[in-house]
């Protein structure tokens, strides 16, 4: 008997299961990334994570971009990478490749999409405001923290809020203009508001009780989440940015 006859059938079926196999030995494992949006350049995207540590992502056209609706978020529609804007709290299903982590599909929430928007839509004039409010520079800057969910000022606040008046009222020109900010913890239209409270709650002190003049304190922004803020409770993240702000033609220090 010819055993080369027999021998074939065995090389058919080695490669059958050899190219069966192939696949699953090649395929790349995938895994989740969650975090915020802070900065987006072309096809690559950087989240702060939950450890507040810096993520970055690349994404293909292959990528699926999802924003989900309702409480279980398995009612969802496809959008395009035009949806990825700063400020958004996103998931993502990634592969590694070398040192790259690429995106298969990325999803955020409806609701935290168009509290992204709103920040997003007034960021570059609030931004332009308070690093250069119109013909104006900044001379110094103070951070107001608050605990979480709140909006009341803690004791060293309200020191340090007194301190940056006096120092307002004897800058020849000044302008005080403040962004509120939370963490990412609770809901976007929530944190939305409550940043907006802080900042509120810090300008009618300064005009209150450090006796700034109305016309002088501007821009109570609520940014809502903070671009720094990570995905979980971050104390840093909840607080109050105050500017001193003169002309640049003035003489700053000197007393009005």
């Amino acid at each position: 008997m010819d055993t080369r006859m027999h021998s074939r059938p065995l090389l058919w079926i080695a490669a059958l299961v050899a190219f069966l196999v192939a696949p699953v030995a090649f395929a790349q494992e995938t895994h989740d990334v969650s975090g915020l949006i802070t900065a987006v350049n072309g096809n690559t995207i950087t989240i702060k994570d939950q450890s507040n540590a810096e993520q970055t992502i690349t994404v293909t056209p292959e990528t699926v971009y999802k924003k989900t609706k309702g409480m279980t978020g398995m009612v969802h529609e496809k959008v395009t990478q035009d949806a990825l804007i700063p400020g958004l709290p996103i998931k993502a299903d990634v592969v590694m490749e070398g040192s790259t982590m690429k995106a298969t599909q990325i999803k955020f929430k409806s609701e935290d999409f168009k509290t992204a928007q709103q920040i997003h839509a007034g960021l570059a004039p609030t931004t332009e405001r308070m690093n250069n409010f119109g013909t104006y520079e900044a001379l110094e800057t103070t951070e107001v923290h608050f605990a979480s969910g709140s909006t009341k000022l803690s004791d060293k606040a309200k020191t340090d809020l007194m301190a940056f008046a006096g120092k307002a009222k004897d800058t020849k020109g000044y302008h005080v203009v403040l962004q509120g900010f939370t963490d990412s913890t609770g809901n976007a239209e929530a944190n939305q508001k409550l940043s907006r409270m802080r900042a509120e709650k810090v300008a009618n002190f300064l005009q209150q009780k450090g006796g700034l003049m109305p016309g002088k304190v501007h821009g109570a922004d609520g940014m809502g989440v903070a671009t720094d803020a990570g995905t979980g409770s971050n104390e840093n993240a909840r607080k109050v940015v105050v500017k001193l702000v003169v002309d640049k033609g003035v003489n700053a220090g000197n007393k009005p």
